[in-house]
């Protein structure tokens, strides 16, 4: 590997002129990739290449070194001390230039929201936000949904590429703001005129069915069987699936069984009935979350208003579930 040059540190503070180099070398540390920073600040990469030749005369210091693993490129100790105090400041400047919440108008406002829920959290959700975003009579205001991505999802977040993300609890990356949309109970899906009639099932018949699990790696074993072992118990999963689309019809064509969000249930084909579960089990908990920067954005503040009214009926009652 080649010697890096030695890079001495500036003696004097960046000129005004320097600033928005900040921005750049900001999203340079996120993606430690010249191109696709470059892309995302809508750049050609040769300016981005001056800009980075720029910083690197700026602050005494290469910021970006070939990594260890000899494949890309990688932050320098300094750089990485650097990037934790520029994140904030940043983030306060963004929030510095926000107009205030008054100044949001949804009858009036053009803006795109983008949501990432998973087809559950979609299911709990957008119905009841699309009427009442619609309510307001305005075509400007658009909802985009994507699927999540884990390793994605947290930074998509705190560049704004991503709005509000819902999910349970347990899913959602750490560092963000949450507030709780509903808890509700799981029961049993199981296909009309089903061998073990529609009475509630008791804890031995539930582990002597065939099951449907659904786990988003596609996983035989979740955590509906950790809780099981606990209580004494297994079960037998014939099938795993992704997400809960598919469960109804799954259900509907033989005497497999599934457990699910009792929410879900207005989403089921006619063909299935449900059972309630008569012995202590898990719950679903669904909750919100978005980026503190984005805490006080005006057109986010409105939107998570709506989500609460649409699912609770007043945004009051879930004030006191706010977690950080």
């Amino acid at each position: 590997m080649n010697k890096l040059l030695s890079f001495p540190r500036p003696s004097a503070p960046l000129r005004g002129a320097d600033l928005p180099l900040l921005i750049s070398l900001n999203v340079l540390l996120e993606e430690c990739n010249v191109t696709r920073a470059a892309a995302r600040l809508h750049v050609s990469q040769p300016a981005l290449s001056a800009q980075l030749s720029r910083l690197r005369v700026l602050f005494g210091d290469p910021l970006l070194v070939p990594a260890e693993s000899g494949r890309g490129l990688a932050p320098s100790p300094f750089a990485l001390k650097l990037h934790r105090r520029l994140q904030p400041a940043l983030a306060a400047l963004t929030t510095a230039l926000r107009p205030k919440n008054e100044d949001f108008e949804p009858a009036h406002a053009a803006r795109t929201f983008n949501v990432v829920a998973n087809s559950t959290g979609a299911a709990a959700v957008l119905p009841g936000l699309t009427r009442h975003v619609q309510a307001y009579g305005n075509r400007q205001l658009r909802l985009t949904l994507s699927e999540p991505e884990e390793s994605e999802l947290a930074c998509r977040l705190e560049r704004g590429d991503v709005d509000l993300c819902f999910g349970a609890a347990c899913m959602l990356p750490p560092g963000l703001l949450s507030m709780e949309l509903m808890t509700t109970p799981y029961v049993l899906v199981q296909r009309k005129g089903h061998a073990r009639g529609c009475a509630a099932v008791t804890l031995d018949e539930y582990a002597s069915l065939d099951h449907v699990n659904v786990s988003r790696d596609s996983s035989l074993h979740g955590a509906l069987d950790e809780q099981l072992y606990r209580l004494g118990h297994s079960r037998h999963t014939a099938m795993a699936v992704r997400d809960f689309s598919a469960v109804g019809a799954i259900v509907a064509a033989g005497d497999l069984v599934c457990t699910v969000p009792a929410f879900l249930a207005a989403s089921m084909p006619p063909s299935v009935d449900l059972a309630e579960l008569a012995f202590p089990f898990l719950s679903y908990t669904l909750c919100m979350a978005w980026h503190p920067g984005a805490d006080d954005d005006p057109g986010l503040a409105w939107l998570r208003a709506q989500v609460l009214a649409s699912t609770q009926g007043s945004p009051k009652a879930s004030a006191g579930s706010r977690t950080g």
